[in-house]
């Protein structure tokens, strides 16, 4: 599918950033106009219905959030993805399963996102607690270790395996296979748990062949050009009570006696929390409807994106490269890799005076340490990718 001028859906975003080259689509990815209405249709619905908004927002607007998910992922089962405001809520709603544990062990890799590796560096200050990192630094140049060295720790019984599907500081990316090939290793037993946040709706994803048997999280945030406040969690079938739980985990059956025990949905949304504001839903909604209206999926904003970083790399001044001393960290034929092309500086300081000149001469981009972040998305075209590189020559 060959995508004709999706920049046309951005225009609000585009006025508020005129004059700037805006290539941070993986930090903050703009939204279409249609998220602007939706959010205005979240308050009408509010001050039309009140409390009883509720009513329409758990039998329509939650079901088509996890109906668009479940499309994007190929799943079957949109009653088994949970929402909430963030992958960290969800996250850690997960490891209170296992409150109370005295020899709780999980698996993880040195290159996982801010907020969860903050998560576990915290628990492994806890004694009963004990956190094994495998070390991703070289993946992808070479998978081979990386993968064989995950698959020896698997085999050891860990309680949770927590994985990102796309490695935030690099954007170097596991396939469907490797996946596969990473869970057919871990015994029933682990609950594995694959961080998609950089993955979904950027990278095609299937998960049919893994539907029930791992958890996956991702947003709204970035690639989903949701905007905040919509984070969720596709959930095996189980019964399943997190210690760490709120009034939407059991809505269904709020009508009933309370009884002895604290009641659980017998879906995804056994891992829901408490009130929150919804309107994430509705802009998740409108952006995830304009697209399937125009027929716009996973496979083709991917081609559209492998297309501008190609030309991107094709015309990028080597004196740009040289003089501030940067190294790519991806392949440069792109046969798989997130959305986001990372070059890291020698030092920190360097890295932060690199993304400072660029931001003087209105050039956005990111850094995370000494690495910095180009990323790209449908707000953009050739034209604006060719405004970069004349931008980056008169730098050089």
């Amino acid at each position: 599918m060959t995508l004709s001028n999706p920049k046309q859906y951005y225009s609000r975003f585009l006025k508020g950033h005129e004059g700037k080259l805006h290539f941070a689509a993986h930090s903050h990815h703009f939204w279409p106009d249609v998220s602007r209405d939706a959010q205005i249709a979240y308050w009408d619905d509010s001050a039309i219905h009140s409390d009883n908004k509720w009513d329409k927002i758990f039998s329509e607007i939650i079901p088509k959030t996890q109906k668009h998910i479940a499309q994007i992922l190929n799943l079957k089962n949109h009653e088994q993805i949970v929402l909430a405001p963030n992958t960290h809520e969800l996250s850690t709603r997960l490891l209170s399963l296992f409150l109370g544990k005295k020899d709780l062990r999980i698996l993880t890799t040195t290159n996982e996102f801010h907020s969860w590796r903050r998560q576990f560096l915290r628990l492994s200050e806890i004694p009963e607690i004990q956190i094994h990192q495998v070390d991703s630094t070289e993946f992808p140049q070479d998978r081979t270790t990386f993968l064989n060295q995950m698959k020896a720790e698997l085999a050891k019984n860990y309680d949770v395996v927590f994985l990102s599907q796309v490695f935030f500081d690099s954007g170097t990316a596991l396939t469907d296979k490797e996946v596969q090939s990473l869970v057919d290793a871990t015994p029933n037993s682990t609950l594995f748990v694959l961080d998609g946040y950089h993955g979904f709706a950027a990278i095609p994803c299937d998960l049919s062949k893994l539907e029930g048997r791992i958890f996956y999280l991702g947003g709204g945030y970035k690639y989903a050009q949701a905007g905040e406040g919509v984070g969720f969690m596709v959930v095996p079938k189980g019964n399943w009570r997190p210690a760490y739980t709120g009034w939407y985990a059991d809505h269904a059956h709020l009508s009933k006696a309370p009884g002895s025990q604290v009641g659980y949905s017998d879906n995804g949304m056994a891992f829901m929390g408490a009130t929150q504001d919804p309107s994430g839903f509705y802009r998740f909604n409108a952006v995830w409807d304009l697209f399937e209206s125009k027929e716009i999926n996973i496979q083709g904003i991917h081609q559209y994106v492998l297309g501008l970083q190609r030309i991107f790399l094709k015309d990028l001044p080597s004196d740009f490269i040289q003089n501030w001393s940067l190294k790519p960290l991806f392949d440069q034929a792109l046969s798989w890799h997130g959305h986001f092309l990372t070059f890291e500086a020698p030092t920190i300081e360097l890295a932060e005076k690199c993304y400072q000149t660029l931001a003087q001469n209105h050039i956005l981009i990111d850094r995370r340490g000494a690495r910095l972040r180009f990323g790209f998305g449908l707000y953009q075209n050739e034209a604006d990718v060719n405004r970069l590189l004349d931008r980056l020559k008169k730098l050089a």
